[in-house]
Parts: structure tokens; C-alpha cells; sequence
């Protein structure tokens, strides 16, 4: 079926043309009706917004893509609310992707702000490719990733030092006399994940304990991967005296599993989280954890992308911050 044009759209809605483009944007000041009459009309003359061809027009569309992986973490919502106010700040608007840990919805999103409606991208997904990022990036979309350092000239990142951030929180427990220590880890191919990781076994390298696959384990970083695996490794013969998770939820379901066994946390069990989301400090015992600048990742992923948008390539790393707790003791023998 040809492709129609706006006008002819605009003129089996019965509307300026004008109209029929602001309909499709999302602009607000137009009814519901009129906006669902210009819909289906588009539809029905296959009419797609060329949104390309309204930057050439107007230079910029003043909105940003932001892409995150699971908006009921905590962990997000601060995030996009420091990208969210730095954004305003330089008259830009955010649109949201949440992919709910999904691959194909990862894609489908940056397939979909790469046609035009932003005029760039952050991503704090981690699915997605390094390739297929790098291949948007050469297409000419402005992209800065969070926590996942990609070297490239046309892509801007900035992170949480996660290596540093895994050592810390195993050279905490070590220190506190925890040798047999099981890290809940975060899903197998995200970089996060294996910074973490990386850290974890400095620490255990650096104090002379051997390392143990099995007391690793990865997964889907939400509460329930916490309390399964937290079930398996304390019903387990020799279980370890000191659990680390990949985040503070992973940490929330460890605190519920240990609870239902009877084990006291910290005389029995230290548990180390990452991330000191917001309930962090209200969990019983209060928990011990790395913090990450959360907001600040969201403000600075914002101002790297303008940068980017304007020839200037930046990057950060940011510190973490180990918080002590009450989730965590000396181990007594």
C-alpha cells in the first residue's frame, strides 16, 4: 500500500496539517477525540510520522531516551529522577523505556527512539549488545551508557567503579573473619555482573582464600533470586557465613529466607547488598551495603549526552561507598 503524506491525513481528518502532527506527538491541548480520529485515519492511510525529517525542520525534538531495565527496583527511580531534573534544567523532556529485563523489549525501544522521536539515548539496560549499540552509534544516534564502560568515539559513558564496589563489600566481610563467603550475583552477561565479580575475587586473592564456583551463583537480579538461592546455600552441608548479593533486593529476599530458617542476622549471618537504595536503611536488622551516586548517575548521564550532542566525548567513573549496617559482624567461631 503507498505511503500517504500528512496533508492527505489532514484532510480525511478534517484537520490542518499541523494538527495532525502534534496528534501523533503526544502534544498535548487536543482532544481525545480528535487525536483517536487522526490515529486511525493514519492508520488506515499507512501514514507514519517522519520525525527525521522534523529535526531537519526544527533541529532538535527536546527529548531525551532513557532506558532502563526494571522500574520497580528503587534503584531507577532515583536514577531517572536526577536525569529527569538536570533534563528540565536544559529544556529537555525524558521518555521512558522500561524493559522489565527483556532483550526484545531492549531492542524494540532503541530501535524505536532510533528513528527519530529523541535526540539521544542513555542506556542503563543490560542485555543489549555492545555491537548493536555501537552500530546506532555510527548511524549517527547520540548515546550514553550507564554502569558498562564501552570505549568508542561516538559513545559517552558513566559508571559506578562496580570492581572496586564487589572488593569492597568482600573485603569487608573477610575483615570480619568470613572466609566462606557465597555472592548471590546479578545475570551472567552483564558487565556489571562480572565487575562485581572481579572485585569478589581480588579480595578473596589478595587474603589468600580460594576461590569457589560454587559458591556463585547468577541470576535475575529481584527479591525472589535472593530467598531461592539464600534457601539453597543454608540448607546446604557447610553452609558459608557471610552472603553478598548483587543488590539490595536480592539482599531483601536473603533477610526473608534466613528469618524463616531461624538463623540470626549478624550473629550467625552477615549479609552485604549493593546499591543502598532507600529501604535499605529500614530493614531489620538495617542493611549493610555499597552505595552507589544514583541520582548523580542520572544528572551526569544527562549532561555527558548534551556534550555528546555537541562534539564533546566525556566519561566518569564514580566512587561506591561501602555502608555498615547492622547486617553484618565478626564472625565468631
Amino acid at each position: 500500500m503507498k505511503k500517504a503524506n500528512i496533508q492527505e491525513v489532514a484532510k480525511l481528518a478534517g484537520v490542518s496539517p499541523s494538527t495532525v502532527s502534534r496528534a501523533l506527538s503526544g502534544y498535548p491541548g487536543i482532544s481525545e477525540k480528535t487525536r483517536q480520529r487522526i490515529i486511525e485515519v493514519a492508520k488506515k492511510l499507512n501514514y507514519k510520522p517522519n520525525y527525521r525529517g522534523q529535526i531537519l525542520t526544527t533541529k532538535s525534538t527536546k527529548n531525551i531516551g532513557l532506558l532502563i531495565t526494571d522500574i520497580t527496583n528503587p534503584f531507577f527511580p532515583e536514577l531517572v529522577r536526577g536525569a529527569e531534573e538536570t533534563a528540565s534544567e536544559f529544556g529537555y523532556t525524558i521518555l521512558l523505556g522500561n524493559t522489565a529485563e527483556s532483550e526484545e523489549k531492549e531492542t524494540n525501544y532503541l530501535d524505536f527512539f532510533s528513528r527519530g522521536p529523541v535526540d539521544g539515548v542513555i542506556i542503563s539496560a543490560s542485555r543489549i549488545s555492545n555491537e548493536h549499540i555501537i552500530n546506532l552509534a555510527e548511524d549517527g544516534l547520540p548515546i550514553v551508557v550507564i554502569n558498562r564502560i564501552l570505549e568508542h568515539p561516538k559513545i559517552s559513558y558513566i559508571s559506578t567503579d562496580m570492581e572496586k564496589g564487589g572488593y569492597l563489600a568482600t573485603m569487608h566481610l573477610i575483615k570480619l573473619g568470613h572466609s566462606k563467603i557465597a555472592f548471590i550475583n546479578g545475570p551472567s552477561h552483564s558487565e556489571a555482573t562480572e565487575k562485581r565479580l572481579a572485585g569478589y575475587k581480588k579480595a578473596l586473592a589478595e587474603s589468600k582464600i580460594r576461590y569457589n564456583p560454587n559458591l556463585v551463583s547468577f541470576n535475575i537480579p529481584v527479591a525472589e533470586s535472593g530467598y531461592r538461592e539464600a534457601i539453597k546455600l543454608l540448607c546446604a552441608k557447610n553452609p558459608p557465613s557471610a552472603i553478598f548479593t548483587y543488590n539490595d533486593l536480592m539482599a531483601f529476599g536473603v533477610i526473608k529466607a534466613v528469618k524463616e530458617l531461624g538463623i540470626k542476622i549478624p550473629e550467625e549471618l552477615s549479609i552485604v547488598g549493593f546499591d543502598d537504595i532507600f529501604f535499605s536503611s529500614f530493614t531489620d536488622p538495617p542493611l549493610t551495603t555499597i552505595r552507589q551516586p544514583k541520582e548523580e548517575l542520572g544528572k551526569k548521564a544527562v549532561e555527558l549526552l548534551l556534550k555528546l550532542m555537541n562534539g564533546e566525548r566525556q566519561s566518569l567513573l564514580l566512587e561506591p561507598e561501602l555502608i555498615i549496617r547492622n547486617t553484618t559482624a565478626r564472625r565468631e567461631e
